[in-house]
């Protein structure tokens, strides 16, 4: 199978996609470019809008508004087998009166291929999805795992393009999912097509993604690739979405070159814009990663570059690697301290007891919208 590199061409332009059923608007406006030969993640929370997107890139629906390109051509109103893509859907929908081969030689038969022909690339194909040993079993035979990969190789041997991928892994255990995630990833480096997929599991998306966008209530949040979206997500529903993070609500009451201050009521915050025009009015949120908060020990004196909040210890969540210190603030609202598990930290607090949080000020975001 040839193989493609990541590039500057767009493999995925759409302008302006929308998608209506009735008076509900499933997708609203959305403007995406994905490169070819890149692994795009789309995610996002369930009824979002993500499975709507990769149909329409498909050609299974029709748009309501915009425009579709693949490769440069427009395919807005072209149906599925006029387009250079592939579906792999959420269920495996194997054949079950078929074997491995014959299910992943289907396609090629219905092109009416060469039977020599359809031999040579399944056998390829088969080999490349490490089945090779059961070509002649039967699907009820197979783990979930190994019909995953069937339904891979059943769409991979067409040769399309683009691999568009519909919560492909939603139907595994937890472990096996991690497995596949890691084989996603190289099988789609080896054949190198762009490979656009759907989930809305976090470590899922950021396993596997070169780039990756968030959509929710039929638009595109935020795109980028997975440490930005995690580590400096710009729009509030990002940070609330990856990750675990603490939010703070209120309203900027002073802007002084670089930095905002926000007013939590209870508290102030000096937060640096990092290029968004804030304005003195505008109500704001600010963020704090969890596993970067931590609680100062009894008399420790806090660095200058750090923040302060006092709180009320209430309890440890214990994750097995790490440990969640729940506690409350002033407003009785939530903050979480995600470290490393470790006894002295969990026994060293009881509810109700007086604390002090800490976390370096450069790591806070700003959130306008």
């Amino acid at each position: 199978m040839s193989t493609m590199k990541q590039s500057n061409e767009a493999a995925v332009q759409v302008t302006g996609l929308s998608k209506n059923y009735g008076s509900v608007q499933a997708l609203r406006g959305v403007n995406l470019s994905i490169g070819a030969g890149e692994y795009f993640v789309l995610l996002g929370p369930s009824g979002g809008g993500k499975t709507t997107l990769l149909r329409l890139l498909g050609g299974f629906i029709r748009p309501s508004g915009g425009q579709i390109l693949l490769h440069g051509r427009d395919v807005s109103e072209q149906p599925p087998n006029h387009r250079p893509t592939s579906m792999v859907f959420q269920s495996f929908a194997l054949f079950p009166h078929m074997t491995v081969a014959q299910n992943v030689g289907y396609g090629l038969r219905l092109r009416k291929m060469p039977k020599r022909e359809i031999s040579e690339r399944v056998d390829a194909m088969l080999e490349q999805i490490g089945l090779a040993a059961l070509a002649e079993r039967m699907p009820h035979a197979l783990s979930g795992g190994q019909q995953q990969r069937v339904q891979l190789g059943r769409s991979l041997v067409l040769e399309a393009d683009i691999l568009l991928l519909d919560e492909p892994l939603a139907a595994l255990d937890a472990k096996l999912r991690k497995e596949m995630c890691l084989e996603l990833k190289h099988l789609q480096e080896q054949v190198g097509i762009t490979f656009v997929h759907v989930t809305h599991n976090q470590e899922e998306a950021m396993t596997v993604a070169d780039n990756l966008a968030i959509i929710a209530d039929g638009e595109l949040v935020e795109t980028g690739d997975a440490r930005t979206l995690y580590e400096n997500p710009i729009r509030r529903f990002t940070a609330d979405f990856i990750g675990e993070n603490n939010m703070f609500h209120g309203r900027v009451v002073e802007v002084n070159g670089p930095l905002a201050e926000v007013d939590l009521d209870f508290a102030k915050l000096a937060v640096d814009t990092r290029g968004q025009a804030a304005k003195v009015g505008d109500r704001a949120a600010v963020s704090i990663r969890s596993e970067l908060v931590w609680i100062l020990s009894p008399g420790e004196e806090p660095a200058d570059a750090l923040q302060t909040m006092p709180a009320t210890y209430g309890e440890a969540v214990y994750l097995g690697l790490a440990t969640s210190h729940v506690s409350r603030l002033a407003n009785g609202d939530t903050i979480v301290a995600r470290q490393i598990s470790r006894d002295e930290i969990s026994n060293a607090f009881s509810a109700g007891t007086g604390i002090t949080l800490a976390w370096p000020r450069r790591e806070m975001r700003l959130h306008l919208s």
